[in-house]
């Protein structure tokens, strides 16, 4: 009789043994499900061979355009496949910069020939080049993509304006006489307004101008600092950069409507910079402090919190950032390939 009763415990206590082992092993796949995937560490690839000059992504995003330093147009893939030439008439001289519009087919091209910098304005429709007059100096695209504005310098060098025109130079506008010819153009993104700062810099001061291209009325912007360059990144909003004790610029947001300066805690130049489509977020390229290339990061222009992107053990230099969704294409200045980073 002892010996049925404890068979019987037995197998209850076995069953409950059972059933809270049952439990448990039920318990861990719940748990395992609902954990959340480890994200992918970013990884960095080559794009292609060539030596890029002014990569600019396709309208669709599905590819990139760019030159190579003879003066031929090229069209890769994202994923480096797929490389195609879009022929185009020869042009003199060493490819240094293309100047896109927002829009279209048409584009300038800039470069170095035996007689200094030469202008060209590519007219898609014509499948021609018009080079510019050598008195346009700086210039830039209206957000229309048919006209420029440009600062223009007398042939005796002794007076100099600021000029409107169609892309290849005809039916210009005088705008506003100006003081210098060194002048740079940075045209805001609705065409009302451009900024105007000098390349050459006199002194400890380099200030920042706005001009109203309607009126012709400059106001001083930023008025202390030596600024270097300035991007716009909406209709009321620039990056700019200064001079810092630091091997690199320091990088601030100003706000034309609240007329307020931030200082972004960011030492790097604007051709590291890229930001997003909303204006949000900002990607960077930050020199390393021993010198040994750039890592990357993130900063969200409402809280001016900064977050790491990539770091790389291999010496890369960015320049030219372009986010196409989440991957940022850029070209290495140590090989002049077009590299991505991406998830």
């Amino acid at each position: 009789m002892m010996n049925r009763k404890f068979v019987i415990i037995a197998a209850i206590g076995a069953l409950i043994l059972a059933v809270i082992g049952g439990l448990l092993v039920w318990a861990m796949k719940v748990k395992n499900q609902t954990k959340p995937p480890i994200a992918a560490a970013p990884q960095i690839k080559k794009i292609g061979n060539d030596r890029v000059v002014s990569p600019i992504p396709a309208i669709n995003n599905g590819g990139i355009w760019y030159f190579n330093a003879e003066g031929r147009l090229f069209r890769i893939n994202l994923d480096g496949e797929g490389l195609t030439e879009y022929p185009l008439p020869l042009l003199s001289g060493t490819i240094r910069k293309i100047l896109w519009p927002q829009a279209g087919e048409d584009f300038i091209a800039i470069s170095s020939g035996s007689t200094g910098e030469i202008k060209d304005y590519y007219n898609s429709q014509k499948k021609v080049y018009t080079t510019l007059p050598a008195n346009i100096k700086s210039l830039d695209w209206m957000p229309d993509s048919r006209r420029i504005v440009y600062i223009w310098q007398s042939a005796d060098n002794q007076h100099q304006q600021l000029a409107m025109a169609n892309g290849d130079g005809t039916g210009f506008v005088i705008i506003k006489d100006v003081f210098w010819p060194d002048l740079q153009i940075k045209v805001s993104p609705d065409g009302k307004t451009a900024l105007l700062y000098r390349s050459i810099v006199d002194g400890n001061v380099n200030k920042i101008y706005s001009v109203n291209l309607e009126t012709g009325e400059i106001l001083t912007v930023i008025d202390s600092g030596k600024n270097l360059e300035a991007i716009w990144i909406s209709a009321n909003r620039f990056l700019f950069s200064q001079s810092a004790i630091t091997a690199y610029p320091r990088v601030y947001l100003f706000d034309m409507i609240s007329k307020q300066a931030t200082d972004l805690d960011l030492n790097t130049s604007l051709d590291k910079i890229v930001v997003d489509k909303e204006g949000k977020t900002v990607y960077a390229a930050i020199p390393k402090k021993d010198g040994g290339g750039d890592d990357f990061l993130t900063e969200d222009l409402l809280t001016f919190r900064q977050n790491d992107f990539f770091s790389s053990d291999q010496q890369i230099f960015a320049k030219n950032l372009m986010l196409i969704g989440s991957s940022l294409f850029f070209i290495n200045t140590g090989d002049g390939n077009l590299h991505v980073v991406s998830k």
